[in-house]
């Protein structure tokens, strides 16, 4: 039985209209997604393929990346698997050497390459989540003895609020988009990126 991800599924119920109310089509084009659209994804999408007993979202886990590593590397953070939610929402439109993708993260504000401390912070986060998310286990999985887990303990949130923690620290990060979106709003366009 193929196993559908909780992404697609949540783009299917919601017939392709994205997170930021905006349908897209069946060829979809990158200026149609918005840090709204990633956070939907990622807050639908399971970390870990759901091997954690609980549910536990891609939002929630880079949300607390950012908030571990060095402030001026949190929106790397923030956004380091903000890629693989563009693959989910735009698979037709991504160019096979990713530069639509490296485009709209570029928008998106994300650097062009990841910082050390957000590889160390997912190693972290990935042993405090086995820790604390996975059933009990006494085989060793790949990242987690690379680096010792948080002290505190990680409770899964619900995907709604994950979505709304990353889009909060989205723009606290990036308070210019804030902004920008509220003139867009004002003069009747479209919020940008």
């Amino acid at each position: 039985m193929k196993q559908e991800f909780p992404a697609s599924r949540a783009m299917r119920r919601l017939g392709d209209l994205t997170g930021a109310g905006q349908v897209i089509g069946d060829n979809p084009a990158p200026d149609q997604v918005s840090i709204e659209d990633v956070a939907h994804v990622l807050a639908s999408t399971c970390c870990f393929a759901g091997r954690a007993h609980t549910f536990y979202s891609i939002a929630q886990h880079d949300y607390l990346a950012s908030t571990i590593v060095p402030p001026d590397d949190a929106l790397a953070a923030l956004l380091l698997h903000a890629g693989d939610a563009l693959k989910e929402l735009l698979p037709v439109c991504l160019d096979a050497e990713g530069q639509a993708t490296a485009d709209i993260l570029a928008d998106l504000g994300a650097p062009p390459y990841l910082p050390p401390s957000v590889k160390y912070a997912d190693l972290v986060l990935r042993a405090t989540e086995r820790r604390d998310l996975d059933p009990p286990h006494n085989d060793e999985w790949t990242g987690t003895t690379q680096a010792s887990p948080l002290p505190r303990t990680i409770q899964a949130l619900a995907p709604i609020v994950a979505k709304h923690l990353f889009l909060d620290r989205y723009h606290e990060l990036r308070p210019e988009v804030d902004i920008e979106g509220l003139r867009s709003l004002s003069a009747g366009r479209r919020v940008p990126r």
